[in-house]
Order: C-alpha cells, then sequence, then structure tokens
C-alpha cells in the first residue's frame, strides 16, 4: 500500500481545502446566500407600465437599460398581477398588500384610503425608518389618504403638466431631482422613500431625445424615459454609498390596452395586458441574477419586505412572503388564485368585471363569463367558459372564497367627496368615476363588453370638457343620451357645459333632467344652487343647497353656496354660522374667514371682524386682500398706524391696489402727514388716473400746503368724472377763495 508523505499530503489537504472552499462560495452566490442587512428600501412604481415593453421582460427594442441592470443583479418576476387596472386602487393594494375588496378602494375617483388600512410606510415608521414619498400625479394626492404612514409626502408639482390652468401630473425629471435632493438629506438615515413615476400614462408625450427616437411608438419612448429617471437615482444611491445596503423594488401598478381588445388604455377591462405588469428585487451586496416564473401579485410586496427585514406582518395582509424565492429555495407551492377586478362598467349600469388568475388559467366573472388559458392563449383571444365549464366552476368557487374572505363594508370610510377643482383635475386625466360596488353574480346586466365604445365616449366627453372644447363635448353628451336616456351623467356634462358657458338658465334645465333620473344625489342639488345663485334667485338656491346637505351633511360645496345664497338674501348671522360650518373642510383656505371677517365688518362687529381677518393671515400671511380689509377696521377703530402697516401690507404683496394707495392716503391725510398723503394719493393715482375720490382727497392735501394751482386742477378732474359732484365744488370753491385771500 502506497502513503502519502506528510509534506504531500499538507499540499493535497490545501488545495482540497481551497477547491471545497471555492465551492461553497459559488454555492452561497448560486443560492443568493442570507442577503446583507437591508438598511434602506427605496420603491419604484412606475404607472401604466406594462411588463412586455420593459426589454428585461422581452421587448425587442431597448427601452430600459437601467431597470435592466437592476434586473442583472436582482430576482425578476416573470408573471405578476396587478389586482386592479387604475391608478390610485393599484397602489393602496401594492402599499397594504390587501386587495381591493379589503381596503375598499375601487376606483381613482370618490374614494380615500381609510385610516382602518395598514400601510407598509406606517410598518416601517414604526420600525424606525424614515418614510417618504415622491409621487407624480394628482390621483395620489395626499387628500385620497395614500400617504398614511409617510413623514414627507411631496404631491406638489413644480414643473407640472397643466390642462385648463390645472395641475395634474409632472415629468419624471422633476421626481428624480426631488429625490436626489431627498437622498442627499437623508443619507445617515435608514429611509423608505417610494417613488412614483407617471410619465407612461396618456397623453404619451416623452420629451427629446425620447420622441425621437421612440417616434412610431411614444408609449414606448415614455417607458424608455421613466427608465432615464430612475437611472438618475440608483446613480445617486451608488454616489452616496446607499445602493449596496438598499432593497430596490420596481414595479409597475397596472398596464396599458393600447387597443387590444378595443380598449386603447386602462381602467376597463382585466385582460393580462392592463394587468401584468414588471416587479424586480434587487437586495442589498446582491449580485447574480435570477428569474421567477412562478405566478405572484403586487400585494406580495408588503409581505416580502416585512419577512427581509424580521418585521411583524400586519394580520389583515394577503399577499404571500417571496423571501423564499431569494435563497434559491422555492416556498411550499400549491396553486394559487389570485383576485382582480374592474369596477368601471358599473358606471353604465353593467356587470362588474371580477376575475381569478392562476398560473395557466383565467376566469372572469360577469354577464357572459370568460375562460382563458392564458398559458396557451396569452392574447385571451378563445373564450373557453363553455367549452372547459368543470375548470370555469372551478376558478368561479375559488373567486366566490376570495371574496367572502376579504369583503368588507368599507364604503361608508372609503368614499370622499370631492370638491370642484379635484373632480375636474381628475377628469382631465381621463377619468371618469361613478363605479357601483357591485360583487354579486348577476348575469341579468349588460354585459361590459357589449359597452365599451360607450364608456370610450364618456371619458372623450370628460377630455373634451377638461380642454374647454364645450361644443364638441355638447354633441357627444346628446349623442350619448339619445342612445341612452338613463344615462344621467350625460345631463350633468351638459349642466357643466352650460355653467362653463355662463348659461346658468339652461345648467338648471339640465340638472333638472338629471334630478329625474335620481332625485337623491347630493351633487346635483348642490349645482342647482350654484346656478340659482348666479341667476340671483337665492331662494331657490337655499333650498336645494339644504338638500343636498340633507343627504351630504359634509357637502363644502353646498355649504359655500349656501352662505353665499344667504348672503344675497341678506341673511347675514345665518350667512355667517355657514361658513363657519365651511372652514371645518375648508381650514387651508383664507378667502372663508376673509368672508367672515368683512359681513362681521358690515354689521359693525368689529373686534370679532379682526379676529376673522387675523385668521386668513395665519393661513396666508401674503393675503393682500386680508391685509387691506383688516386695515380698513383698523382705521375705523381708529388705530391709524396699525391700519397703515397692514395697507403697507397688502401693497407689498399686491403692488396694483389703486384703492390701498388712496386709502393710506386718507390715513397720512386725517394725521395732518400731507406730503405723505400726496404721495400715496399721486401713486393711486398712477394705477388709475380716472380715481375721482383720489383726485378729490388730493386737492385737499395740496391746499393744506397753500398748492392752490394744483388743488384746482385735481378738484376739476374729479368734477369732469363726477359732474355736479357736491363735495367736490364745495371744495373746489372753498380753495378759490384761499387763493384770492392770500
Amino acid at each position: 500500500m502506497k502513503f502519502f508523505k506528510p509534506a504531500k499530503l499538507s499540499l493535497v489537504l490545501i488545495v482540497l481545502l481551497i477547491l471545497i472552499g471555492t465551492f461553497a462560495v459559488w454555492l452561497f452566490h448560486r443560492s443568493g446566500g442570507p442577503a446583507k442587512k437591508v438598511r434602506n428600501i427605496v420603491l419604484i412604481s412606475i404607472d401604466t407600465c406594462r411588463a412586455d415593453y420593459l426589454s428585461c421582460y422581452g421587448c425587442l427594442r431597448q427601452t430600459t437599460p437601467n431597470i435592466d441592470r437592476i434586473a442583472r443583479e436582482g430576482i425578476l418576476f416573470s408573471n405578476v398581477i396587478s389586482p386592479v387596472p387604475m391608478t390610485l386602487p393599484a397602489h393602496c393594494s401594492m402599499l397594504t398588500g390587501t386587495i381591493p375588496p379589503y381596503h375598499g378602494v375601487h376606483d381613482n375617483y370618490d374614494y380615500r384610503l381609510s385610516q382602518s388600512n395598514v400601510t407598509l410606510a406606517e410598518i416601517l415608521k414604526e420600525n424606525g425608518f424614515t418614510t417618504a414619498a415622491i409621487i407624480s400625479a394628482f390621483v395620489l394626492d395626499s387628500q385620497f389618504d395614500i400617504d398614511q404612514g409617510f413623514d414627507t409626502y411631496n404631491d406638489r408639482f413644480e414643473e407640472e403638466h397643466v390642462i385648463e390652468d390645472l395641475i395634474s401630473e409632472r415629468k419624471g425629471g422633476e421626481t428624480s431631482q426631488l429625490a436626489i435632493k431627498w437622498l442627499g438629506e437623508h443619507k445617515e438615515e435608514p429611509f423608505f422613500l417610494f417613488l412614483h413615476y407617471y410619465d407612461p400614462h396618456l397623453d404619451y408625450n416623452p420629451p427629446e431625445p425620447f420622441a425621437s427616437g421612440f417616434k412610431d411608438n411614444l408609449y414606448a419612448g415614455e417607458i424608455a424615459y421613466a427608465d432615464y429617471c430612475i437611472g438618475q437615482v440608483i446613480e445617486k444611491l451608488k454616489e452616496l454609498g446607499l445602493y449596496d445596503s438598499s432593497l430596490i423594488i420596481i414595479a409597475g401598478d397596472h398596464g396599458e390596452m393600447l387597443g387590444e381588445h378595443g380598449e386603447e388604455d386602462h381602467c376597463y377591462f382585466i385582460y393580462q395586458s392592463a394587468i401584468k405588469v414588471p416587479l424586480i428585487f434587487k437586495l442589498p451586496g446582491q449580485i447574480e441574477s435570477r428569474k421567477i416564473d412562478t405566478l405572484v401579485s403586487l400585494i406580495d410586496i408588503v409581505p416580502t419586505v416585512c419577512s427581509l427585514l424580521g418585521i411583524q406582518r400586519a394580520s389583515q395582509i394577503q399577499g404571500i412572503d417571496l423571501s423564499g424565492y431569494f435563497g434559491g429555495n422555492k416556498p411550499g407551492e400549491q396553486e394559487r388564485y389570485i383576485y382582480c377586478e374592474s369596477l368601471t362598467p358599473t358606471t353604465y349600469n353593467a356587470n362588474s368585471l371580477l376575475g381569478a388568475v392562476t398560473s395557466r388559467w383565467k376566469y372572469i366573472q360577469t354577464t357572459l363569463p370568460e375562460l382563458y388559458d392564458i398559458t396557451n392563449d396569452p392574447q385571451e383571444s378563445n373564450n373557453l367558459a363553455t367549452t372547459e365549464p368543470q375548470q370555469a366552476r372551478i376558478l368561479q368557487d375559488h373567486l366566490k372564497q376570495i371574496l367572502e374572505q376579504t369583503l368588507r363594508k368599507t364604503e361608508a370610510e372609503s368614499k370622499v367627496e370631492l370638491d370642484e377643482q379635484a373632480r375636474r383635475r381628475l377628469e382631465s386625466l381621463g377619468h371618469v368615476g361613478g363605479v357601483k360596488e357591485d360583487f354579486k353574480f348577476d348575469q341579468n346586466k349588460n354585459d361590459p363588453k357589449d359597452l365599451l365604445s360607450f364608456h370610450k365616449s364618456d371619458g372623450r366627453a370628460d377630455i373634451l370638457i377638461a380642454h374647454q372644447k364645450y361644443d364638441d363635448a355638447k354633441n357627444l353628451c346628446e349623442k350619448m343620451l339619445a342612445e341612452w336616456p338613463g344615462y344621467l351623467k350625460g345631463y350633468s356634462n351638459l349642466a357643466k357645459i352650460a355653467m362653463k358657458q355662463y348659461d346658468f338658465a339652461g345648467a338648471a334645465s339640465y340638472l333638472y333632467q338629471a334630478l329625474k333620473l335620481d332625485p337623491n344625489r347630493h351633487e346635483i342639488h348642490a349645482n342647482l344652487g350654484i346656478a340659482f345663485t348666479n341667476l340671483g334667485e337665492f331662494d331657490k338656491a337655499v333650498e336645494h343647497c339644504k338638500k343636498a346637505l340633507g343627504l351630504w351633511p359634509k357637502n363644502p360645496k353646498a355649504l359655500h353656496t349656501l352662505a353665499t345664497a344667504l348672503e344675497g338674501l341678506g341673511r347675514i348671522d345665518e350667512a355667517v354660522e355657514y361658513y363657519e360650518k365651511l372652514m371645518e373642510f375648508w381650514s387651508d383656505k383664507p378667502d372663508i374667514p376673509n368672508r367672515i371677517g368683512s359681513l362681521l365688518a358690515k354689521q359693525g362687529r368689529l373686534d370679532e371682524a379682526v379676529i376673522y381677518f387675523n385668521k386668513a393671515l395665519a393661513i396666508d400671511p401674503q393675503m393682500s386682500e386680508a391685509h387691506y380689509n383688516l386695515a380698513q377696521v383698523l382705521r375705523r377703530q381708529d388705530k391709524p398706524y396699525q391700519a397703515i402697516k397692514h395697507y403697507n401690507e397688502a401693497l407689498l404683496y399686491n403692488p396694483s391696489m389703486a384703492a390701498a394707495y388712496y386709502c393710506l392716503g386718507n390715513v397720512y391725510l386725517k394725521l395732518g402727514q400731507f406730503n405723505e398723503a400726496i404721495e400715496e394719493y399721486n401713486k393711486a393715482l398712477d394705477i388709475n388716473p380716472d380715481f375721482a375720490e383720489v383726485h378729490c382727497n388730493l386737492g385737499v392735501a395740496l391746499s393744506k400746503l397753500n398748492r392752490f394751482d394744483e388743488a384746482i386742477m385735481h378738484y376739476n378732474k374729479a368734477l369732469a368724472l363726477k359732474p355736479n359732484w357736491q363735495e367736490a365744488l364745495t371744495n373746489l370753491a372753498i380753495t378759490k377763495q384761499q387763493k384770492a385771500g392770500r
């Protein structure tokens, strides 16, 4: 038997140990290994982003080089379902880990995320993370309460896309610059940063060079631009040394139909093009890519983040933890049934679209149910509901079970009353609204597939109104009403158009027709109140505003119109009462306390008026009208120097206020400071040379300084503007006598 010599044996052992170590390192990285500790989380949402338009998901064009680099170092899920093809509810699911029947948000319009939900931001904030969000569309405005748990929620746009003076979205470049600035300020803290890019949403209008580079497909150009903006944030993370300690998640909230199945954009159908989205996780320290084909959902993001951080997940979360895939050890897999929905068709009294998706099958519950083998028929062109009834029944049963387990009665706490500007901003983005929460499997209603063209016309009418194309919008609404006389929104739109064109009688006529279809719609009564207020028919305005408040006591528009109508009737105490109620809802609007102060001043309640003017200025210290009104009251209270201060403040913020210069001159005149009075009067005349009262009082100030010729000239100018004005005639006579007696 041959034995190794000790030296040779040591050498062999060393080589073996090196080989074993190398293999262990390879195996460690191959399996993913335990990730480095997650210090920061960056969640990036790309609005309206189909998975198949990212080059890392198979797009033949190079659209997403920056996201591709993340994917090459991360875990790419290739089969991801969004619960709903709509921005607000999809993000509610993304940030709570729950589906719409549970979190209660089913549309972008008239909904808010109720406080009974727990968001990822709330979970992370409780665990020591600084939380921030930078969003890019009004659809995710903080008034819809999706800002829960965020220390910073930036939803105020600078370089915005504007329609009819309505700021609705911002470009990704601004979003990235804000993110870069925020990262620089918070680099020393463990943080959660949520970034929302809205660019791929209609209208497709990418900046150069993406517009030229993708002129044949501007939607792809918007995806490429969003990728470019995301790349700027990734570079900043690397520059600050944060990249290797950050968990980076990139997801789409929903897709875009792009004409498939007859739908140009999204919101209506729940076919794959509208709900199949990208989802990529990049772990700290990870350097190898992995592609996971298992079916997952956006609701899996929250539980996965919680698992990676070792945080106890909230009990209501319906998503599953995907972190088992990151180490190469698949979780125990069983057939999963993922929920999706669209309630948009209920706007037209059609059925909902309620879906259950598995790795192979998709079932859509509606009037004419649909079943697709999405593995072999990814375009969903062959409905197998009648030829595969057993498979359809299995998925239908699972869909029923999902709804039984998750559906909550949250409508009362999830609905929000939008003000007029919020409605206009959502409509300018093409959002329709008016959905009904219908989860019954009732096959007697109209099938949504038969009403797609009507839905498209409805959205087009909103956009035409938002773009002030009133004649085209009116013609379209009239055609839709001829097709469906029960189209209540058609009458509401016609009334809206009439009001825009100052035809308030016509608006009232349309609104009365809408009331015949639904006498209990508070917004119709509120709009009738506005129409009648503008017509000067204040009694009718009061009647309808009170009906609106009886149906919805928290309707700020009805409160405001009611107060205005009562003021028109001279019922000042009642008007003040309703304006004060309105302050509970519009606490950030200085116009309301300013109006109350004005009414109180008219009644001689000067001390109370001062309080309300100061409330207005506490909200907006630069409100020139409130400074002016306060100065007027202070003059009446014989507080000239305080009055001077506020007149000057009014003029600081509005230098073109001739009345303020005039009143300031009057204060100086009364104080005997004639030169100062003359200076202010002249400033008033620079703005308004035909201000008769200024000419008259300037004559008084000049005569006090024995400048009689100038005084006489201004009295004559006053009389030319107001012939036979007794005060000017008297002053003129006195001045002439003074001049003659010199």
